[in-house]
């Protein structure tokens, strides 16, 4: 064993007698201060790693108050971030890359949805929806198997699940539009109305950007009549729309990288961007395995993220 000269002893008992700590000659407090460094060490490097942690997936499972919490608000607030900087930074610039293109490109799923189908929508408004998102980025395909997004997923509707769609939509500064209230099973009328959204900030999203306004317990009541502003069928349709107690609302704003998950029958929208930030926003639509569209036609073709096909829903490319 090395001993520790009387010079160093001095040295240390100086140091730790300005902490108010006990004699360093005494081999029982070395012990005892050893160990406490240990302990110092291993809270830092835990906090350290605490965001890895939790991205990896070891902490995104919802837990029974979480999925209760869901169950009978019809909406929740991930208290984790689930996407950290550097990947946050790669689908921003994913993101502003596919939106360059919306000029250019008629169709494929780039709308401004504050147009009305015969195009009298007020100009300075921007609702910009671009969907697939998956189809048209790398980037944003990886995302659909983004881990603590599928444990969110699996934790409210099972282990077997299919992506419905996704979609990216954006406020611009100043000219951003409003979507109104309005529940998502209103458009897909699917069957079991099971499915759920992750919304994700890619931009802080606040009350004066267009963050999401929720009416809790609204997946719980009867499903009200929607309606459109115009005929149908034009190549521009308007958001379908319903009347709604504002005063029930309440807004759930994000910082980037966090999300919130509602149920396909809770009433939402988003109010314009008047601010001078931005609002970019991703949302992933999931369904269990097994769900049907208006018509009654089983969605087996849509891709499986998440467990496997039910025995008698096989997809076409199955064998």
């Amino acid at each position: 064993m090395i001993e520790s000269t009387d010079s160093e002893q001095l040295s240390a008992n100086s140091k730790l007698n300005r902490f108010g700590l006990i004699d360093w000659n005494s081999w029982s407090n070395r012990f005892l201060i050893a160990i406490s460094f240990t302990l110092i060490d291993s809270y830092l490097r835990l906090l350290t790693s605490k965001s890895t942690i939790e991205l990896r997936g070891e902490t995104l499972k919802l837990n029974t108050s979480q999925i209760q919490t869901f169950q009978q608000v019809g909406f929740l607030e991930i208290p984790h971030r689930v996407i950290e900087n550097d990947h946050l930074q790669q689908l921003c610039r994913s993101y502003d890359q596919v939106f360059e293109q919306r000029y250019q490109t008629t169709g494929q799923g780039w709308r401004n949805l504050s147009v009305t189908a015969d195009g009298t929508g007020q100009q300075q408004n921007e609702m910009l929806q671009v969907g697939e998102m998956w189809q048209k980025s790398n980037a944003f395909r990886e995302l659909l198997y983004h881990q603590p997004l599928l444990d969110i997923a699996t934790s409210l509707i099972g282990p077997n699940v299919q992506l419905f769609h996704d979609q990216a939509l954006y406020k611009p500064a100043k000219i951003g539009g409003p979507v109104p209230w309005h529940q998502d099973n209103g458009y897909w009328r699917c069957q079991p109305a099971d499915l759920i959204s992750i919304w994700m900030a890619l931009d802080d999203a606040d009350t004066a950007n267009g963050c999401m306004n929720v009416v809790p317990g609204s997946h719980l009541e009867s499903q009200p009549n929607h309606s459109r502003a115009q005929e149908e069928g034009q190549e521009l349709p308007a958001l379908l729309s319903v009347e709604v107690d504002a005063s029930q609302s309440v807004p759930v704003p994000l910082k980037a990288g966090h999300a919130m998950v509602h149920h396909c029958l809770t009433l939402h929208q988003t109010h314009p961007n008047r601010s001078n930030q931005d609002r970019r926003a991703m949302v992933i639509h999931y369904m269990p395995v097994g769900t049907r569209n208006g018509e009654g036609i089983l969605l087996k073709d849509n891709l499986l993220l998440s467990g496997q096909h039910l025995p008698t829903d096989q997809p076409k490319d199955s064998k």
